[in-house]
């Protein structure tokens, strides 16, 4: 019997190591999308506190008026990014 629980032990070992990973991976790369975001903003809000203060509090209307860190926690980083992007091009925020 417990030769046959055995491999279930390995398995679900593998399975949580595994998936240790991937929590870390997305964690990190969630962390250099945040980064990313509060270094594009920072110049036009004029400090690193007000483009955090940006980043938490400020609605943007153009992304169903969710926050930056709204829309970062749903996984639409990229969406905040192009957003930003339309604005250095002189585009309407």
């Amino acid at each position: 019997m417990t030769v046959a629980l055995l491999p279930l032990g390995i398995l679900f070992a593998a399975l949580f190591i595994f998936g240790s990973g991937l929590v870390w991976a997305r964690r990190r790369d969630r962390q250099e999308q945040i980064q990313t975001i509060l270094e594009k903003v920072e110049p036009w809000s004029g400090s690193r506190d007000a483009a955090e203060a940006w980043y938490r509090n400020h609605s943007i209307a153009a992304l169903g008026n969710l926050t930056a860190a709204d829309l970062v926690a749903q996984g639409r980083a990229n969406d905040v990014l192009t957003y930003l992007a339309h604005i250095e091009e002189n585009g309407y925020a």
